[in-house]
């Protein structure tokens, strides 16, 4: 699971990039740096809360949680399943998650720059990328359990992993306001 999150964040950072490139084009630059900003700003409530949830699995450093441990989870955990579906549903740009409006905001900034093959690059990127998010849902909630691993009881831990899913709702469901209030700032 850490391995598919180490690859999501090449694929993330490429997709901010394409804000980034939207901004150095010219003509209506607020728009690309705008949607960094706001895309930067859910990524990192995205990834905080996965990496979080992977944490509730480990007890040393050499431990490693793979997809496959995850079948069944839903049944005996479905508080953190659902949290970690969420999250990662944002990451796969579902809407109406935070995720979605990071690449409406970022893809439609490539496209008013004229930056068309970016922006249909971008979004063949995600589509793809939706298998991946996709995987660890279906094992966890339509396979049957084969040894899950135990979750540890660290409060601030489950703690933060809710706070990150429920803000990445939040932000979602408020991404109009929110990317305003950054375009102000900018």
């Amino acid at each position: 699971v850490k391995r598919m999150l180490a690859y999501s964040s090449i694929a993330h950072s490429g997709y901010a990039l394409v804000g980034v490139i939207a901004s150095a084009v010219g003509g209506e630059s607020l728009l690309g740096a705008s949607g960094t900003l706001f895309y930067i700003f859910a990524y990192t409530l995205m990834t905080l809360g996965t990496f979080g949830f992977v944490c509730l699995f480990e007890v040393k450093e050499d431990t490693q949680l793979t997809v496959d441990e995850l079948k069944g989870f839903a049944k005996r955990d479905p508080w953190t399943a659902a949290l970690f579906s969420i999250l990662l549903l944002s990451l796969a740009g579902i809407p109406p998650l935070a995720g979605f409006f990071g690449k409406l905001f970022i893809f439609s900034a490539a496209v008013k720059q004229g930056l068309f093959w970016v922006a249909i690059w971008g979004v063949i990127g995600s589509v793809i990328s939706v298998y991946y998010y996709l995987r660890p849902i279906v094992n966890m909630y339509m396979s049957d359990s084969k040894g899950t691993p135990a979750v540890y009881s660290k409060q601030l831990t489950h703690f933060s992993v809710g706070l990150m899913a429920m803000l990445v709702i939040f932000v979602g469901i408020l991404a109009e306001p929110f990317y305003q209030f950054i375009v102000t700032l900018l």
